[in-house]
């Protein structure tokens, strides 16, 4: 999906705990785009109240890699179904109309259900022009109001110029009609970008990214989802 740096003056993101899971497993051979994400824990009161006002909320969790880099994940609720979200967030081919950076995507069927997408960033200097595929999966578990709508993915290594980016989304019910998503997105770029402005420009999107999302699912190409 996206590699997210916004080289901007420093801001005061709203926190949250980070997700008590364990470390994500990464790709394998025998599946690239690794494990399905765990289900977040339900936010507490004080959090509940500040995604109810429409906050992004933000924290990281550090990653086990010769680099000081860190996983970033947000918070934030959705005015639109689960259903309607999550044919938004799998629409990979479309990443370029609400994803921040990204300039072109395009979304290839493997043949064991997986999608393969390669992505062009176009981002701030001295970053410039970034590119990669990744190979995604995406999949709904549990019934009723404990459904939960799923999809993450991996860097396919050599295919662009990137050292490391894997991300997901999980999205569950959040009363009539709302969807409350978690996201997590992780890059090492490589090239010896230092690590506090990998940290500091993915915190800094990842409140664009769920207002992009926000947006998109108004599009009517989401009328029908065709997920279960």
């Amino acid at each position: 999906m996206i590699f997210l740096i916004a080289l901007l003056a420093p801001t005061s993101p709203t926190s949250l705990a980070p997700p008590a899971s364990p470390p994500r497993p990464g790709a394998t051979a025998a599946d690239p785009a690794g494990a399905p994400p765990p289900l977040p824990p339900p936010p507490s009161a004080a959090e509940a109240a500040r995604l109810v006002s429409g906050e992004v909320l933000l924290a990281s969790r550090p990653v086990a890699a010769p680099l000081a880099l860190a996983e970033e994940v947000g918070r934030g609720i959705i005015d639109a179904p689960p259903e309607r979200v999550f044919a938004a967030v799998v629409d990979f081919a479309h990443y370029q109309e609400w994803v921040p950076f990204v300039k072109r995507s395009d979304a290839a069927p493997q043949g064991d259900g997986s999608v393969v997408s390669f992505q062009s960033l176009a981002l701030p200097f001295p970053l410039g022009r970034r590119y990669y595929k990744i190979q995604a999966r995406s999949g709904v578990s549990g019934q009723g109001a404990g459904r939960v709508w799923r999809a993450w993915w991996h860097y396919l290594p050599g295919t662009g110029n990137v050292a490391d980016h894997h991300g997901w989304w999980v999205l569950a019910p959040y009363g009539e009609g709302r969807t409350l998503g978690t996201c997590l997105l992780y890059t090492d770029p490589g090239r010896g970008m230092p690590a506090w402005a990998v940290h500091r420009g993915t915190a800094e999107t990842m409140p664009f990214v769920f207002s992009g999302l926000r947006q998109q699912v108004r599009r009517s190409r989401y009328d029908h989802p065709d997920v279960h």
